[in-house]
């Protein structure tokens, strides 16, 4: 992706992040590539939002039941990390929003998880 789409985009997933009527508490980054996770990341610091992102090293199932376990509220996934959504998902009790960043409307997988609220490029408008 150029990099000024890329910081258009991340720009856009912020002001949205900042008009939720619930303030996230924590929002995981599982994006590719890493430049776009930097640009993330070092946005949602400069927005006083709580952030952390993976590491491709991470074992899918530890990086799932950390995320269970903790207050993240907010993932900022991309199509290459649906596997790492898919098991996060499953795990999570509590309802998180879930924006798919690649995705002009939601995939017909996202009615699996009632309890969350997808957001996608269509959301942006």
């Amino acid at each position: 992706m150029p990099k000024s789409k890329e910081i258009t985009q991340v720009q856009a997933w912020i002001q949205l992040l900042n008009t939720l009527e619930t303030t996230p508490r924590l929002i995981g980054v599982l994006t590719s590539p890493l430049s776009l996770t930097k640009r993330f990341m070092a946005k949602l610091q400069k927005n006083d939002l709580m952030s952390f992102s993976h590491t491709s090293h991470l074992d899918i199932q530890l990086l799932a039941e950390t995320i269970a376990a903790s207050a993240c509220d907010t993932l900022i996934c991309d199509r290459e990390n649906y596997p790492l959504l898919q098991p996060i998902l499953l795990l999570q009790r509590q309802p998180m929003t879930i924006i798919l960043n690649q995705e002009c409307w939601s995939p017909d997988w996202c009615w699996q998880y009632p309890q969350h609220h997808f957001l996608c490029q269509q959301d942006l408008v």
